[in-house]
């Protein structure tokens, strides 16, 4: 059940698609608050411990979807084990981190790198040490 993501106007969109989108819940946030986007290593992302969830729905060994919180941090994960996926770090968001998969990883790491590169510097902030 993969994402549909886009990079456009220099916004990350993040949608459900499948049954899922029944559930709602949709992500989309300036490419200005992106952090860093990484690849998540499936057998990894199988055992990552989540943290409590908040809202959401988590079928094991299916489908995990939903924020969690973990050590003060919200994440929002979108993805069904052994698949490939994205770890994307956010700032000045209410959420921390996102996990999704994606068909392409490679191929949206570039886009978003790209579309970074070009997108406008955020605004100094009076609180350096986020």
């Amino acid at each position: 059940m993969t994402a549909r993501v886009s990079v456009a106007d220099g916004r990350l969109r993040i949608d459900r698609s499948g049954v899922a989108r029944w559930f709602g819940a949709s992500v989309d946030i300036p490419l200005t608050h992106i952090v860093s986007v990484a690849r998540a290593d499936p057998e990894h992302v199988r055992r990552w411990i989540k943290g409590i969830r908040l809202a959401g729905i988590e079928i094991p060994r299916r489908l995990t979807w939903g924020v969690y919180r973990q050590a003060g941090k919200l994440t929002w994960w979108d993805i069904a084990p052994g698949t490939d996926a994205l770890f994307i770090t956010l700032r000045d968001e209410r959420l921390d981190h996102l996990v999704v998969e994606v068909d392409d990883p490679a191929a949206l790491m570039h886009a978003l790198e790209t579309a970074r590169a070009h997108a406008d510097p955020p605004a100094a902030t009076s609180d350096q040490t986020r």
